[in-house]
């Protein structure tokens, strides 16, 4: 009966474990699924001082739900079907080794996208970069200059523009 008692409270302390432990996987999915914060492709190969972390959090907090907003607006465009099909073409084109570029377009013929999806894809684009542009902005306000040439270029905006005019005019 002694043994019988033991071997109950033995089990009962392992189930009580492993619920702990269950409970504690989940909480850091969840933390997981929060996405990367809007600073983090600009700064991800810059060394930052604990101040500028600091400082480039504000600046995650201040941007985070306006860019959440602008991924919200792209997805709700976005069918069921469309989804997957990026999905698949991202999955695809990053086990190929294909650079940003070549990824872009793969993804935007895997789409398929309406013409009216697509006016609505470049406004959505259009506000992207507009934040982006605001995002490196407020980093710059912290970065050295060091810091700051290294910061990825946003948009292409003007330059591209005169290319391409340049293009068409020959």
């Amino acid at each position: 009966m002694q043994f019988l008692k033991k071997s109950f409270c033995v089990v009962l302390v392992l189930a009580a474990a492993v619920s702990v432990s269950a409970d504690e996987a989940k909480g850091k999915k969840k933390k997981d699924n929060k996405g990367p914060a809007p600073t983090a492709r600009f700064v991800e190969k810059l060394v930052l001082t604990d101040a500028q972390k600091e400082q480039a959090a504000a600046v995650d907090k201040e941007f985070a739900p306006k860019l959440a907003e602008i991924n919200k607006t792209r997805l709700a465009l976005l069918t069921d079907a469309q989804k997957t099909a990026e999905k698949d073409a991202r999955k695809a084109a990053k086990e190929a080794g294909k650079t940003p570029a070549e990824s872009r377009k793969a993804v935007d013929e895997a789409l398929k996208l309406t013409d009216d999806q697509k006016a609505k894809m470049k406004d959505i684009q259009k506000q992207n970069t507009e934040l982006n542009g605001k995002i490196v902005e407020a980093l710059k306000k912290f970065l050295t200059a060091e810091q700051i040439e290294k910061l990825p270029k946003v948009g292409g905006g003007k330059k591209g523009a005169e290319k391409k005019k340049k293009k068409d005019a020959a």
